[in-house]
């Protein structure tokens, strides 16, 4: 039992630092705010739950993104982009947990697709709230960056990125679940409640 999980601490934290380093690359992805980018560090994240489930999600985001704070610091300080990466994470695999661990019963492609819609309307949403009671005001009034029309940006470029967003990670996770998925359960390491669910 010890031996498993030293193995499976080891394999969240080489997660942790695949993540981070992933996270370095960024790409546009929505032409009308080109500084709001997308990574591919959130599939490496899920990789981490189908070993721990929502333990292991949270190990390998709050790594990826506490190494991100370590070498690049925040806002003036402050660990505003660290805090929206890791609630973005949550948003986007939470939903994806409960398919895996309550709905075995569902056909693979419906319970695909009820992940992706769910999980690409929770980030929606979090992410939403999360900028208009945190990020915003911090931005704005704080850190005094120029946000003209508060409406506006939520909606017309917050909305539109993070829904493009979830999509192409519903599209990946996909992918990674059919790839990993067998591999993990191979070596032993996948998580116990997603064992004898349908791909």
């Amino acid at each position: 039992m010890a031996k498993s999980q030293s193995k499976t601490t080891v394999l969240l934290a080489i997660l942790g630092a695949w993540a981070f380093i992933l996270r370095l690359i960024e790409l546009p992805i929505f032409p009308p705010a080109q500084f709001l980018k997308f990574d591919f560090s959130d599939l490496v994240v899920l990789v981490g739950m189908l070993v721990k489930g929502p333990v292991g999600l949270l190990a390998v985001a709050f790594i990826r993104d506490f190494l991100h704070y370590l070498f690049f610091g925040g806002e003036a300080g402050i660990p505003i982009g660290m805090m929206m990466s890791m609630a973005a994470s949550l948003a986007l695999f939470i939903p994806s947990h409960f398919f895996l661990s309550k709905g075995k019963s569902l056909a693979p492609k419906m319970r695909y697709l009820l992940m992706g819609v769910v999980s690409t309307l929770t980030l929606t949403v979090v992410m939403l709230l999360f900028n208009y009671f945190i990020a915003v005001p911090l931005y704005t009034k704080v850190l005094h960056f120029p946000i003209d029309n508060i409406r506006d940006y939520l909606l017309l470029i917050l909305v539109p990125f993070n829904l493009l967003k979830g999509l192409i990670n519903s599209v990946g996770q996909v992918f990674v679940i059919k790839v990993f998925y067998p591999q993990l359960f191979k070596r032993n390491v996948l998580y116990e409640e997603y064992i004898q669910a349908s791909l």
